[in-house]
C-alpha cells in the first residue's frame, strides 16, 4: 500500500517544498502503478496539499471536450476531461475552481480564492490572467507526474506571448454557469493547433541542468520544472 508520507518523501527528493507554487499534470494510473495508494484519489490529493502545505497547489480541470456554444461551462458541475486526479480535485474541500470555459484551474492553498478570480478577465486559454502565468511570476514549479511532457499546458501560455501563426482558430460565444447560478456568455478566442504536432518534450533540450529534475514519484516517472525559465 502506498502512503502520502512516500509521496511527500519522493517529493522532496526533487527539490519541491512545502512553500512552493505548483501546478501538477498527473496520471493516477501512472503514478500507482500496480499498488494501491492509501485513501485512493481522494486520498492522494489530499497528500499533493501537504506537499505544499504553506504554499498553492493547482490542477488543471480542462473541460475541452464538453463545452462548446451549445453546451454550457458549469464552474459547479462541468468536469474535467484529462484524467481521475483532476476530478477529485475540483471536488475537493477548500478548492476554488478559475472561470474558463475550456482551461479551466482547480487552486488550493495560499490566495487560491483571488488567483482563481482573475481567469474570468482573460479571453484566451492561458492569457495574463491565467494561474498557470501566475504560477511562472511566483517562481514556481510545473510537476508532470507520470504523465508526458507533450502535456504540459503551461507551454500554451508561452504560445501566446508569442503568437505564432498556428495557435488561434476563431472567436466562440461561451455561455458560463457561476457559483452563485448567475450566467454569463463571453466571446472567447480558441486554440487552434491545425496540422501542427505539439513536441513540448523537447523543452528539456532548452532549459539548463539547473532548471529541472527527473526521477521517481511513487511507481511514476515525474519532471518538475522551474516555470519561469
Amino acid at each position: 500500500m502506498l502512503k502520502g508520507t512516500d509521496l511527500i518523501k519522493d517529493f522532496r527528493a526533487l527539490g519541491v517544498t512545502e512553500a512552493d507554487t505548483v501546478v501538477i499534470h498527473s496520471s493516477y494510473k501512472g503514478i500507482i502503478g500496480d499498488d494501491k495508494f492509501e485513501g485512493g484519489p481522494e486520498g492522494l490529493i489530499s497528500a499533493l496539499k501537504e506537499v505544499v502545505s504553506k504554499g498553492t497547489l493547482m490542477l488543471p480541470t480542462l473541460s475541452w471536450e464538453d463545452v462548446d456554444e451549445e453546451n454550457p461551462f458549469d464552474i459547479q458541475k462541468t468536469p474535467s476531461c484529462v484524467g481521475i486526479l483532476p476530478e477529485f480535485m475540483r471536488k475537493s474541500k477548500d478548492v476554488y475552481r478559475s472561470i474558463h470555459p475550456t482551461h479551466s484551474i482547480a487552486i488550493w492553498g495560499k490566495d487560491a480564492k483571488a488567483t482563481a478570480e482573475a481567469h474570468i478577465n482573460d479571453y484566451t486559454p492561458v492569457g495574463p490572467n491565467s494561474p498557470l502565468q501566475e504560477v511562472r511570476r511566483r517562481n514556481g514549479k510545473i510537476i508532470m507526474l507520470a504523465c508526458p511532457l507533450e502535456t504540459n499546458t503551461s507551454m500554451h501560455g508561452l504560445e501566446e506571448m508569442v503568437v505564432p501563426p498556428y495557435l488561434y482558430s476563431k472567436n466562440t460565444d461561451y455561455e458560463l454557469i457561476l457559483a452563485d447560478g448567475s450566467k454569463l456568455s463571453k466571446p472567447y478566442l480558441n486554440h487552434g493547433f491545425r496540422n501542427t504536432e505539439q513536441r513540448y518534450e523537447r523543452i528539456l533540450d532548452v532549459l539548463s541542468d539547473t532548471d529541472y529534475k527527473s526521477g521517481k514519484v511513487l511507481n511514476g516517472e515525474c519532471t518538475v520544472m522551474n516555470a519561469a525559465a
